[in-house]
Order: structure tokens, then C-alpha cells, then sequence
């Protein structure tokens, strides 16, 4: 698993440390300024994509709470998923988001969905929780020669 981000290393380590003492483990990170041009340009993805010695790019997904980082995988091929209710663009903590009425929860996802329809992602969910039905359709759809 590979990750990129818009902050520089300097703050990154700090994400990544406080991801580790989380539990999240990743393979390989990309800050954007270790490459020439950070998002939307495919720069930080491609450099996942080369450390991880991934062959297929199409068989990648980015997975981004931002417009630039949907972006950013599209320009790199990928299949690309909006997190609509779990990220920046929604801007709340986990108590707050549980907190939001139904009305609420669907005003802002709409707002949100809005927003990311532009980046062309090709799937949108609410939070990472969906992630594996959505890789199960991916899987299925390369496997009929779909590409993203």
C-alpha cells in the first residue's frame, strides 16, 4: 500500500507516526515535495507505484477526500474513489459525523458528491468501511477487461 499526501515530509512523518501508533501500516510514502509537481499532476502516485515495483497501474486504486488527489489518480490511470463522509471535504470528527440527522448527513454528502463530480471518481462512498465492496467490483470489472 502506497501513500502520497499534499503536506511536505517534514509534516508527513508526523502523520505517519501518529498512523503507526494507530495501527496503519504503510509500504511506501510519497510527499509532495519530493516530486516536481505536486497534485493534480500523477507524480506522487507514479512514485508509489515505481518503489512498490507495481506493473499495472490500472489495477491501482486512490483512494482521496480531495479534488486534486481524485485527480492525481486519474491523470496516473487509476481507478479512483471518493471518501465523501470521512475525510476533509466533510470536516468532522467521528462523535460529530454520528451526531448529524439523516437530512444533514444527505445534505452534506450531496454537497460533497457536487464537489468531487468534477474529479470524475470512479466510485463515491461514504467512508473506508465500503472499500472492499468496492475493490470485489473492481476486481470483476478488470477481469472483464475493464480498465479505469
Amino acid at each position: 500500500m502506497g501513500s502520497c499526501s499534499g503536506y511536505p515530509r517534514q509534516v508527513l512523518e508526523q502523520v505517519v507516526a501518529r498512523g503507526k501508533g494507530n495501527g496503519l501500516v504503510v509500504d511506501h510514502v510519497v510527499a509532495t515535495d519530493e516530486v516536481p509537481k505536486g497534485r493534480p499532476s500523477p507524480a506522487q502516485s507514479l512514485a508509489n507505484v515505481i518503489a512498490l515495483g507495481i506493473t499495472d497501474v490500472a489495477a491501482c486504486v486512490k483512494v482521496d477526500d480531495t479534488a486534486p488527489g481524485l485527480l492525481e489518480g486519474r491523470s496516473a490511470g487509476m481507478w479512483t474513489v471518493a471518501l465523501t463522509c470521512s475525510g476533509n471535504a466533510m470536516g468532522l470528527d467521528h462523535a460529530a459525523f454520528m451526531a448529524l440527522s439523516e437530512a444533514e448527513l444527505s445534505e452534506r454528502r450531496s454537497a460533497i458528491e457536487a464537489q468531487f463530480a468534477p474529479s470524475g471518481p470512479h466510485f463515491m462512498i461514504d467512508t473506508i468501511a465500503q472499500l472492499p465492496e468496492v475493490i470485489a467490483e473492481i476486481e470483476a470489472r478488470l477481469a472483464r477487461g475493464e480498465r479505469p
